[in-house]
């Protein structure tokens, strides 16, 4: 019997155990799922049919959905929440490149009506894990005024990019921008909120 408390066993026993599995936290689960509960029954932006919220697909994005308006809408979820989160704004643009690689059935049906965008928090983190204190449409807007406004906009035309989803858990809204009026602190084209019962 090995005694792992002596000497070169011992080291030998220590690096023979099996190391610890770190459970990776996906940020993004809870603002896609919050997301879901108040787009849901939007007459133009809720949910006619439902492919992906938040489960992690190999053939969808984050976000993946037949809107009340006709609309195919496939969204990549990026949240400031983690101490990557300067990272994440630079992946947002890589991930919406590789959507376009992707098929599955609802795609080839509603290949004419395919809409790309991106689903961001509005608020202040709250993880306590994040590298900023912004909230999360200023963290956003500012890391995407970095590129070049006419690059920017190419970019969203060359993948076909027409929505910024931006959810507040805070004020229980959904404000959507085109691609273009987000990075130019435009109007929103809608708001969506839960009305509470009077």
């Amino acid at each position: 019997m090995l005694n792992c408390q002596t000497g070169v066993l011992r080291t030998l026993c220590v690096e023979r155990r099996v190391p610890t599995v770190r459970t990776k936290i996906n940020h993004e689960v809870p603002l896609i799922d919050f997301f879901h509960s108040l787009i849901k029954d939007d007459e133009i932006f809720g949910v006619e049919e439902e492919i992906n919220f938040g489960a992690n697909k190999n053939n969808s994005a984050d976000v993946e959905y037949l809107a009340k308006n006709g609309e195919l809408i496939i969204l990549e979820a990026k949240t400031h929440e983690s101490q990557d989160a300067y990272n994440t704004r630079h992946k947002i643009f890589g991930e919406l490149l590789k959507e376009h690689g992707k098929q599955n059935p609802y795609r080839k049906k509603y290949a004419n009506s395919l809409t790309y965008g991106i689903l961001i928090p509005e608020d202040a983190p709250s993880s306590g894990k994040s590298n900023t204190s912004e909230k999360g449409i200023e963290f956003y807007r500012k890391g995407f005024k970095d590129i070049p406004e006419a690059l920017y906009i190419k970019f969203g035309l060359l993948v076909n990019l027409k929505y910024v989803f931006v959810c507040s858990v805070e004020h229980m809204t959904v404000r959507v921008f085109s691609w273009s009026s987000f990075y130019n602190s435009g109007k929103e084209l809608r708001i969506i909120e839960i009305r509470k019962n009077e």
